[in-house]
Protein backbone atom coordinates (compact mmCIF):
# COMPACT_ATOMS: atom_id res chain seq x y z
CA UNK A 1 0.00 0.00 0.00
CA UNK A 2 1.24 3.68 -1.02
CA UNK A 3 1.02 6.02 2.02
CA UNK A 4 -0.77 8.94 0.22
CA UNK A 5 -0.57 12.50 0.91
CA UNK A 6 -3.05 15.55 0.08
CA UNK A 7 -0.16 16.70 -2.29
CA UNK A 8 -0.45 13.64 -4.44
CA UNK A 9 -1.52 12.78 -7.98
CA UNK A 10 -1.21 9.71 -9.03
CA UNK A 11 -1.76 7.24 -12.19
CA UNK A 12 -3.65 3.96 -11.70
CA UNK A 13 -3.76 0.94 -13.81
CA UNK A 14 -6.14 -1.86 -13.43
CA UNK A 15 -5.73 -4.82 -15.38
CA UNK A 16 -8.99 -6.13 -17.24
CA UNK A 17 -10.09 -9.47 -16.02
CA UNK A 18 -12.03 -12.00 -17.76
CA UNK A 19 -13.06 -14.99 -15.43
CA UNK A 20 -9.96 -14.19 -13.67
CA UNK A 21 -7.74 -13.72 -16.12
CA UNK A 22 -5.60 -10.74 -17.44
CA UNK A 23 -5.64 -10.90 -21.50
CA UNK A 24 -3.49 -7.92 -21.59
CA UNK A 25 -6.50 -5.10 -21.14
CA UNK A 26 -5.62 -2.09 -18.63
CA UNK A 27 -8.18 0.99 -17.77
CA UNK A 28 -6.38 3.58 -16.76
CA UNK A 29 -6.73 6.41 -14.67
CA UNK A 30 -5.11 9.88 -13.43
CA UNK A 31 -6.53 11.33 -10.05
CA UNK A 32 -5.30 13.89 -7.51
CA UNK A 33 -5.73 14.51 -3.83
CA UNK A 34 -7.43 17.83 -2.34
CA UNK A 35 -4.37 20.17 -2.18
CA UNK A 36 -5.58 22.98 0.10
CA UNK A 37 -2.24 25.16 -1.05
CA UNK A 38 -1.86 24.55 -4.50
CA UNK A 39 -3.73 27.26 -7.18
CA UNK A 40 -5.90 26.28 -9.63
CA UNK A 41 -3.58 26.98 -12.35
CA UNK A 42 -0.86 24.66 -10.89
CA UNK A 43 -2.96 21.87 -10.28
CA UNK A 44 -3.71 21.92 -13.57
CA UNK A 45 -0.68 21.40 -14.69
CA UNK A 46 0.07 18.38 -12.37
CA UNK A 47 -3.17 17.18 -13.89
CA UNK A 48 -1.69 17.35 -17.43
CA UNK A 49 1.32 16.07 -16.22
CA UNK A 50 -0.43 12.78 -14.98
CA UNK A 51 -2.71 13.07 -18.05
CA UNK A 52 1.17 12.44 -20.29
CA UNK A 53 2.21 9.73 -18.30
CA UNK A 54 -1.67 7.91 -18.43
CA UNK A 55 -1.34 8.49 -22.30
CA UNK A 56 2.24 6.70 -22.82
CA UNK A 57 0.78 3.24 -23.03
CA UNK A 58 -1.67 4.22 -25.90
CA UNK A 59 0.52 6.07 -27.83
CA UNK A 60 3.57 3.04 -26.99
CA UNK A 61 1.49 1.25 -29.24
CA UNK A 62 0.66 3.35 -32.31
CA UNK A 63 4.57 3.94 -32.10
CA UNK A 64 6.74 1.21 -32.74
CA UNK A 65 9.76 2.99 -32.83
CA UNK A 66 9.30 5.50 -29.80
CA UNK A 67 8.24 1.94 -28.01
CA UNK A 68 11.06 0.27 -28.34
CA UNK A 69 13.05 3.50 -27.01
CA UNK A 70 11.11 3.57 -23.90
CA UNK A 71 11.38 -0.17 -23.14
CA UNK A 72 14.68 -0.07 -23.37
CA UNK A 73 15.39 3.27 -21.30
CA UNK A 74 12.84 1.91 -18.49
CA UNK A 75 14.92 -1.61 -18.98
CA UNK A 76 18.23 0.16 -17.94
CA UNK A 77 16.53 2.36 -15.54
CA UNK A 78 15.07 -0.62 -13.35
CA UNK A 79 18.49 -2.29 -13.91
CA UNK A 80 20.10 0.50 -12.38
CA UNK A 81 17.22 0.21 -9.28
CA UNK A 82 17.95 -3.38 -8.79
CA UNK A 83 22.09 -2.63 -8.67
CA UNK A 84 20.99 0.29 -5.88
CA UNK A 85 21.95 3.32 -8.01
CA UNK A 86 20.22 7.09 -7.71
CA UNK A 87 21.93 7.84 -11.41
CA UNK A 88 19.18 6.59 -14.44
CA UNK A 89 20.01 9.44 -16.91
CA UNK A 90 21.29 12.43 -17.67
CA UNK A 91 17.49 13.57 -17.42
CA UNK A 92 16.61 11.99 -14.11
CA UNK A 93 17.60 9.87 -11.61
CA UNK A 94 15.55 7.37 -8.65
CA UNK A 95 15.34 9.22 -5.24
CA UNK A 96 13.68 6.47 -3.84
CA UNK A 97 11.89 3.14 -3.98
CA UNK A 98 9.72 1.44 -1.48
CA UNK A 99 8.19 -2.34 -2.19
CA UNK A 100 6.81 -1.67 -6.39
CA UNK A 101 7.19 2.30 -6.26
CA UNK A 102 9.98 4.37 -7.90
CA UNK A 103 10.48 7.94 -7.26
CA UNK A 104 11.96 9.73 -10.05
CA UNK A 105 14.00 13.72 -9.60
CA UNK A 106 13.33 15.34 -13.02
CA UNK A 107 14.43 18.49 -11.76
CA UNK A 108 12.10 20.45 -13.71
CA UNK A 109 9.86 23.27 -14.01
CA UNK A 110 6.16 22.68 -14.57
CA UNK A 111 5.23 23.79 -18.23
CA UNK A 112 4.23 27.71 -18.02
CA UNK A 113 6.76 27.94 -14.62
CA UNK A 114 9.35 31.08 -15.59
Amino acid sequence: MVNMTENDFGVIMRPVLQEDEWEGDIQISVFSNIMPDIDDDTHGQLMFLAYKMAAMVQFCTENEDFDDMLEEYTSNMVEDLDKETTKVSPKGKVTGKVGNVITLDFNTKCEGEG
